[in-house]
């Protein structure tokens, strides 16, 4: 016999006829016309090239051959069905699964340390691993392939296949230091085009900060460009350099060191953090308990697509 010619359908019927020695009942149990259970077990019968149940006083009883292969079917039928119906879930509590999140510099300073929190308080041995944002057919394929688990910031370069989860919705902000010589509570249009600036690293996809500077008629005065973001708290600190950054980055700079947060005097877009996931990994359980961890951590609007985490 040729495997490939097996139908799944017609092993469960062996398996219902070998039980209840009966065609009919056989067929009801799997929801089978007699007519349509007879025509499966005719076929079963011209592939194992054997009878396998013959009539009898006491119904349908199986011939050796089928007594010989009535319990390695059973078996494989059952553990066929115990894989279908086991969700391969996530116990937060003792998986050791190590997590790889797709982040920038910037969404690692400010997201990271409550996410930290939260794992170390629910999830103590799961690992996690944070990695810089490619060119988008790189990172979108990472995302498919399995390599990365999520994906955290602000893209707009996905496919349809890629889940999408609005977190937060966030905005630009000037930063300077606290003892500013000339810029205190309010930030002029003035100010904003004369004072030396200090332009930080991005990546991911730019939310338009520098087409909104453009659109007003401003030219940033760039006098430090960072090729990272480390250690950028304590340059503005220490310097009189103005900083257009994202207001929750200000916040979390504004933990570490005296600044001074000001409202930029021109119009800029805000923009969406969400988190991103394959379609593939929809119903993995350890994807959905991080999207539904970083949803608690973080979430203040409805989901982007037809998936909420």
């Amino acid at each position: 016999m040729n495997f490939i010619n097996m139908d799944l359908n017609l092993l469960r019927l062996f398996d219902a006829v070998f039980k209840t020695h009966s065609v009919t009942l056989a067929a009801m149990s799997l929801d089978l016309s007699q007519p349509a259970a007879s025509k499966q077990l005719n076929r079963l019968r011209e592939l194992l090239r054997d009878p396998l149940f013959v009539r009898t006083h006491d119904g349908m009883a199986p011939t050796p051959r089928a007594a010989a292969l009535a319990k390695p079917i059973r078996l494989a039928l059952s553990a066929m069905r115990d894989a279908l119906d086991r969700q391969d879930e996530f116990d937060p509590c003792t998986s050791n699964r190590t997590f790889r999140v797709f982040i920038t510099d910037v969404g690692q300073m400010v997201l990271m340390d409550r996410l930290l929190e939260l794992i170390a308080a629910e999830a103590p041995r799961i690992g996690l691993e944070t990695l810089q944002t490619p060119l988008p057919r790189n990172r979108a394929a990472a995302l498919e392939a399995g390599e990365v688990d999520i994906a955290l910031g602000h893209f707009h370069s996905f496919d349809a296949t890629v889940h999408c989860e609005v977190l937060f919705e966030d905005y630009y902000v000037a930063m300077v230091r606290a003892a500013h010589p000339s810029i205190r509570d309010q930030l002029s249009l003035e100010q904003l085009q004369s004072a030396p600036q200090l332009v930080y690293p991005t990546s991911g996809d730019s939310p338009g900060i520098e087409q909104a500077l453009l659109d007003a008629g401003i030219q940033r005065q760039v006098a430090v460009r960072l090729a990272h973001v480390g250690g950028m708290s304590s340059t503005i600190a220490k310097t009189d350099l103005l900083m257009i950054v994202p207001h929750r980055l200000a916040l979390a700079c504004a933990q570490l060191v005296a600044v001074t947060i000001l409202d930029l005097p021109i119009a800029v877009p805000r923009y969406h953090i969400a988190q991103y996931w394959h379609h593939r990994y929809n119903n993995d359980s350890g994807n959905r308990w991080l999207r539904r961890a970083l949803h608690r951590l973080f979430a203040q609007a409805t989901a982007c697509t037809s998936e909420t985490a």
